[in-house]
């Protein structure tokens, strides 16, 4: 029997959580540059899990991957840049879920109001997937913090 329960656990390996929450983390970093880099509409697509559930401000949640397509098939995001910043994570002791928050900066670029800033705050879930990547599953964020851009 202790061969056994040897085999078992040298079977499952250790979980570094530091190294797993510095990689949580730069993950959030990337998506953010990722939106600036190809629109903020694509850069959701991109990181967002199959089974993702985004939470907007007088609306219903919107479910699942095809739902998100469709919304931002409605929607330009032309006309602003979306960026954030984690300020914290954490990951469970099992290393496939965790969560990030922190600020966003919203700047509008095109339009009456080009050049207004507003800010809010955001918390996103994150799980790995099968082949080891971080997508979020929930998103969720509110506006209405006083403009300091040396927060972000």
């Amino acid at each position: 029997m202790p061969i056994i329960l040897f085999f078992i656990l040298g079977c499952n390996p250790q979980i570094n959580m530091e190294q797993e929450k510095e990689e949580l983390l730069q993950t959030d970093i990337n998506f953010s540059n990722r939106s600036l880099e190809v629109g903020n509409h694509n850069a959701f697509l991109e990181f967002a899990s199959p089974d993702v559930v985004l939470l907007k401000p007088n609306s219903y949640p919107i479910v699942g991957k095809p739902a998100l397509k469709k919304l931002y098939s409605e929607l330009s995001d032309s006309g602003y840049r979306l960026t954030w910043k984690p300020n914290f994570g954490r990951v469970a002791k099992s290393g496939d879920l965790g969560y990030t928050f922190g600020i966003y900066l919203l700047e509008i670029t095109n339009g009456e109001q080009k050049g207004q800033i507003s800010q809010g705050t955001y918390c996103s879930i994150w799980e790995k997937n099968a082949k080891g990547e971080w997508r979020f599953v929930l998103d969720t964020g509110n506006p209405g913090l006083e403009s300091n851009t040396n927060d972000q």
